[in-house]
């Protein structure tokens, strides 16, 4: 009897071992995996945040175009200097004051 029991600690002893190496392979897989997904979580993150921000770009580049083609028209063009008092050569201004304007500028 003694002879088996020998055995079976030998046994036991080489189960354990492989028992520990099989966990450690998994405990591995397991970190490895985990640090992939959570490197592919902030490429996903990254990518949506370009993605907003191409997006914000080419509506203000929309605006941009928008704003060159508008000032290209010159009766848009001569209608912005004539509301900040430019005048063509040759053109007379009239000022009209609404009443009460000049009686107080007058009085004081």
């Amino acid at each position: 009897m003694s002879r088996y029991s020998a055995g079976k600690g030998k046994y036991k002893g080489k189960k354990s071992f492989w028992s520990t190496v099989i966990l450690l392979f998994l405990l591995y897989i397991m970190v490895s995996f985990g640090l992939e997904v959570q490197k592919l979580y902030i490429m996903h993150r990254e990518v949506k945040d370009l993605s907003d921000e191409v997006y914000e770009l080419k509506l203000d580049n929309e605006k941009l175009l928008a704003d060159i083609k508008r000032l290209k028209n010159s009766s848009y063009l001569e209608a912005r200097a004539r509301e900040m008092g430019f005048v063509k050569p040759g053109e007379k201004v009239i000022v009209i004051e609404k009443k009460g304007q000049g009686s107080n500028a007058s009085g004081n």
